[in-house]
């Protein structure tokens, strides 16, 4: 055996003895888990990875050649998806992505990884998702549009939908506002992650992580302050809109945590 291979194996034995239970993190965009996400990865440094959401995209627009911008948005999610999928069929331990969750992934490795995911108020995220995007033109998933003029677009319908985007198994379906796609994230939150944490109370949430990976954790406070900065800028008007648009998404929060619940 050469000293590469030597180095390899201890790497290996170091790292399943530094993080005996894999995971993977499936990370809704402004949902709070920025801070936790980075913390595991620097648990699991000996061997973890993430899909950078920029370079995945412009990966796919090289490779495609294609310019319909909208569409490619929702289609990237195949490349990511198999870009998860390699790291899981490459052993690596531990998982923390902008990724909707895999029905291959879970099919093949739910014996060997553990699945997380946190959520927060549906209306707040979208809010938060909606200032977060706006008017960063370098960013490929930029918004251009005022919030007025954006709750009029697709996109904003699917931005209303991304925890069933997230959690159906069915991330480019075109109707995510389908009840059939609503039920299936429901059932695939209930039954097939380990850990769902709200982010309300992301003590818990950290606390049953640790529970389930077997590991301590040190949290910081990434993006506190505009996870903070909720529905303050709406008007009843515009609130009784967004909620609206965010049906898909509070009929699994209400599944998921009861009716009426609230985190801002």
């Amino acid at each position: 055996m050469g000293w590469v291979d030597h180095a390899k194996r201890v790497h290996l034995r170091l790292a399943e003895a530094s993080t005996p239970t894999r995971f993977v993190f499936h990370h809704v965009p402004k949902c709070g888990g920025t801070s936790v996400g980075r913390a595991l990865r620097k648990r699991y440094l000996l061997s973890q990875a993430t899909v950078k959401p920029e370079a995945s995209f412009g990966a796919f627009a090289l490779y495609t050649g294609r310019q319909d911008h909208a569409a490619m948005l929702v289609d990237v999610a195949a490349l990511r998806e198999q870009i998860m999928l390699y790291h899981m069929c490459d052993g690596v331990r531990g998982l923390s992505l902008h990724v909707p969750f895999s029905e291959p992934a879970h099919a093949r490795f739910a014996q060997h990884y553990r699945f997380i995911t946190i959520l927060r108020d549906p209306v707040a995220r979208f809010v938060s998702h909606f200032r977060w995007s706006h008017g960063r033109s370098a960013d490929h998933a930029a918004i251009s549009e005022d919030l007025v003029a954006f709750l009029e677009t697709d996109r904003a319908r699917r931005l209303g939908a991304s925890y069933v985007e997230y959690f159906a198994g069915a991330p480019m379906a075109r109707e995510l506002g389908d009840p059939a796609l609503i039920a299936r994230a429901i059932a695939n939150l209930n039954t097939k992650f380990d850990v769902v944490g709200r982010l309300d109370d992301l003590g818990g949430f950290i606390a049953q992580i640790q529970k389930v990976l077997g590991v301590r954790l040190r949290v910081g406070h990434e993006n506190k302050a505009r996870a903070r900065a909720g529905c303050a800028i709406l008007s009843p008007e515009l609130e009784a809109q967004v909620r609206a648009i965010c049906a898909p998404d509070i009929a699994v929060w209400e599944s998921c945590f009861g009716r009426g619940a609230h985190d801002d």
